[in-house]
């Protein structure tokens, strides 16, 4: 796709092989369109991305356990201590985010050839937020405009249950030495709990949760001002030695000993 990154191409799936024929169809009248021998359609968007349809093979995902939360009035976790994250788990890919030259064009595309639904979109041409489907999380593909004309890829998303998993991934790739692209912090477009890295192949990796959930009701918004955080932390998280985080009863008992013998001293 771009100088110095991996990527190659992202495949969609489709409900039905009539769903795949009538797109790949529709798609051939103005762009190569290739068959695989895997059944997948191969082709390029209009922002010179590579992409592919394939008829989805992906069983409904369990939702993962989720420990309830307590707020004011609402004591939903009783006696039960909250989950502690040593890493994350993503339970599925959340979104894909690229750069493109002119992102009218890119939204036009994916709206009128393959069918997606707009969420949200900056003004002038800065960016917009597309979902697959009416009834889904806010986005599933953002489209951003490129700095340098070319397409490139922006960031790919994995949806983690929480907040406390997105600190403890967060965490647990700070620890082997990844580096943090931006985060955590709240996006205020789409609500969402974020912490990115740098992506070794490209891009940036994100750890996202609490998405937004729209329906056909919902209204797009046209956002005039840069609404990528509410807030963020630029360089991570601080990584501590925990042994000097928690000091053990022996701890305790020697720092009580040593003030009552500065007491005695004293006396």
């Amino acid at each position: 796709l771009s100088e110095g990154a991996q990527f190659r191409e992202f495949v969609l799936g489709v409900k039905t092989q009539r769903d795949l024929d009538r797109l790949a169809n529709d798609l051939a009248r103005d762009r190569i369109v290739t068959m695989d021998r895997d059944g997948v359609a191969h082709s390029v968007d209009d922002a010179g991305i590579h992409f592919g349809l394939r008829v989805s093979q992906r069983k409904p995902p369990k939702p993962p356990t989720v420990v309830p939360r307590n707020a004011p009035g609402q004591r939903l976790r009783v006696d039960r201590i909250s989950t502690l994250y040593e890493g994350a788990q993503p339970w599925q890919m959340g979104h894909i985010v690229f750069f493109v030259p002119d992102t009218k064009v890119a939204e036009q595309f994916y709206r009128q050839r393959l069918g997606f639904h707009l969420s949200d979109r900056y003004v002038g041409g800065a960016g917009v937020f597309l979902r697959w489907a009416q009834r889904s999380e806010h986005h599933n593909l953002f489209l951003l405009k490129s700095p340098t004309g070319k397409p490139a890829l922006h960031h790919l998303a994995f949806a983690v249950r929480d907040q406390h998993e997105v600190f403890g991934g967060g965490l647990a790739f700070a620890k082997r030495g990844w580096a943090t692209q931006v985060g955590p912090g709240r996006h205020p477009i789409s609500s969402a709990y974020f912490w990115y890295f740098q992506n070794p192949m490209g891009g940036g990796i994100e750890y996202f949760c609490d998405p937004d959930f729209v329906t056909e009701k919902w209204k797009p918004h046209q956002y005039r001002v840069n609404r990528f955080s509410e807030w963020h932390l630029p360089k991570g998280i601080v990584q501590v030695d925990d042994d000097k985080m928690r000091p053990s009863l022996a701890t305790a008992k020697a720092i009580e000993r040593a003030q009552s013998a500065m007491k005695d001293k004293t006396a």
